[in-house]
């Protein structure tokens, strides 16, 4: 059975919180230990401060981030347990990108497993039986909060 993406569609929701250049960069950052205002601003290349403010404010406020106080006015931001779980999506750009995007060297990071050494690479398996997971193989189907396109319930209508 096909059908089109619901009125509140999870993909888009995520698109909209993050799908600008610099959230996603951001975020990535973290993944690499990245905790400081002038870190981010440094490794990423923003010069705008008010830019990276407003994203760090939005990491914050989607509570993504947690904005710690450092003591002597050194501000932190790490990232918490629903930050954390962004790790798998960008690992799979990061490979996506690896995989399309690379240079003809190679990828410019290999990513290695701590307790066994071994190269590590994301695989989307089935969370049942652990096969892997190819969009052929996928049937899409309403779930218990499906909103038929064009139907989509206001925040307010939800909270009555």
């Amino acid at each position: 059975m096909k059908i089109r993406p619901p009125a509140n569609d999870s993909i888009q929701r995520v698109v909209e919180l993050l799908g600008d250049r610099w959230t996603i960069l951001v975020i990535r950052e973290a993944f690499f230990g990245v905790h400081r205002f002038s870190e981010f601003a440094r490794n990423i290349g923003i010069t705008n401060r008010n830019l990276l403010t407003n994203r760090l404010r939005l990491l914050v406020d989607a509570e993504i981030f947690e904005r710690t106080d450092e003591g002597g006015g050194r501000i932190d931001y790490r990232l918490t347990a629903r930050g954390r779980d962004l790790y798998p999506m960008m690992m799979a750009m990061m490979a996506w990108g690896d995989r399309h995007l690379a240079d003809p060297g190679g990828p410019p990071l290999t990513l290695e497993h701590r307790s066994c050494g071994h190269p590590a690479a994301p695989v989307l398996v089935c969370e049942h039986c652990h096969e892997p997971i190819d969009p052929r193989d996928i049937d899409a189907r309403p779930g218990p909060g499906f909103e038929p396109p064009g139907e989509s319930r206001g925040t307010d209508e939800r909270a009555s």
